[in-house]
């Protein structure tokens, strides 16, 4: 990231705004935080302030000579006020922070299929509402590209030029796990993914669903079917009802549904399976290294979707499919709303870790209340498959 931001800065096109008496310039852009330079031979000195224009708060200020710059430690979007004030005549500079037609970068830290597809909606919301050139980087460009034409993209790390702002999407720590405020405004564990990208490029949240290049080239699986993807990143994510999966199986079976498993951990593997209470039966089995793009299609063609809190889930929500989404480890508002949320009765279990302490991912068996005990993931082993079926008897009928 350093030798990005580096390339970025080389990259600039200085904003040198001269005053009336010709003696200094001044470059400011807000790239990765509010920067302020001046620039002139005269000696000089300046008291500089970053100004949040919504509620007059000054967010930092420094005194610098000519030939020295400042800039703020806060990188997500503030409506600022840049304010030089020139200590030996009193005259003063002011730069508004103004975006309209200016090339604004945005990327997107996080390759997880979920954390795309919940951030990348508000980059349009950014342009709506101030007017700007968009250039944008993720780690699935192709699967926004063609239907946001508006746009520019570029591959992560590669520069960008004439840049007036940057801002990066994702949740940010500090090394010892604490939030780091200077790129998030908010506490996003207390709210919803979504909400981070808004927050982030300050503009109102809304829950958006995004528009994909994905196309729908018809059912490969003659009749009604449902597709389910039990498996997750962590195992803190799973239902871990014993035989729960197997039990919704043969209730859609049943009812006279087939069943399509798309996850890319293959059934058949003793682990992965051990993990589901044993290999599942009765499901058309699509397990593997599949291209997003099928995983799409079958979805797009089924009558509805079951998962968990995975990426999976995140994209039948996206392409507007109608989901039915279990979850104990992290709080219903974590999530999407548009869909069929299984949570656990709170006062029978606990539960909504994820949003409390920072998922350990080097962890599997990670549950950092109760791990080693017989309480280790409560929170999904009390959701009864009745709970599942009475969704599932709902999302029919809707």
């Amino acid at each position: 990231m350093k030798e990005v931001l580096i390339k970025e800065y080389n990259n600039l096109k200085n904003l040198k705004i001269k005053p009336k008496d010709g003696s200094w310039s001044f470059n400011c852009h807000f790239i990765e935080g509010a920067f302020a330079e001046v620039l002139g031979e005269k000696k000089g000195k300046f008291l500089v302030q970053f100004i949040n224009q919504d509620n007059n708060e000054i967010i930092h200020e420094s005194t610098i000579n000519n030939n020295m710059w400042t800039k703020t430690s806060i990188k997500y979007y503030i409506n600022y006020l840049i304010k030089i004030t020139n200590l030996e005549n009193g005259e003063i500079y002011e730069h508004r922070y103004n975006a309209k037609n200016k090339r604004i970068y945005i990327h997107l830290d996080s390759s997880a299929i979920g954390d795309t597809l919940a951030w990348f909606p508000y980059i349009k919301e950014f342009q709506k509402k101030h007017d700007c050139h968009i250039i944008c980087s993720t780690f699935h460009n192709n699967w926004f590209k063609n239907k946001y034409p508006e746009f520019e993209f570029i591959k992560p790390g590669t520069p960008a030029t004439d840049l007036y702002a940057m801002y990066s999407i994702g949740w940010h720590y500090n090394e010892d796990n604490t939030i780091n405020f200077n790129y998030n405004p908010t506490d996003f564990r207390k709210y919803g993914l979504q909400e981070c990208s808004a927050d982030i490029l300050g503009v109102d949240y809304q829950e958006i669903k995004p528009r994909l290049s994905f196309l729908n080239t018809g059912s490969k699986i003659e009749g009604k079917y449902v597709v389910i993807a039990p498996h997750g990143s962590s195992h803190a994510k799973y239902w871990m009802y014993p035989k729960g999966w197997q039990t919704i199986i043969d209730y859609l079976n049943n009812k006279g549904y087939k069943v399509v498993m798309i996850t890319q951990e293959k059934l058949g593997d003793n682990w992965h399976d051990s993990k589901l209470g044993g290999t599942l039966t009765g499901v058309i089995d699509k397990t593997g290294d599949y291209p997003l793009s099928d995983r799409a299609n079958d979805m797009m063609n089924a009558e509805f979707f079951i998962g968990i809190g995975s990426g999976l889930s995140w994209l039948n929500w996206a392409l507007g499919g109608k989901t039915i989404l279990i979850s104990g480890f992290s709080a219903p508002f974590s999530e999407f709303t548009d869909c069929e949320r299984i949570f656990t009765d709170a006062s029978k279990a606990c539960n909504s870790c994820f949003n409390k302490v920072r998922l350990d991912a080097g962890d599997w068996e990670w549950c950092p209340e109760h791990k080693g005990t017989d309480r280790h993931f409560e929170c999904t082993k009390t959701i009864h498959p009745n709970k599942i079926i009475d969704a599932i008897e709902r999302i029919k009928n809707s």
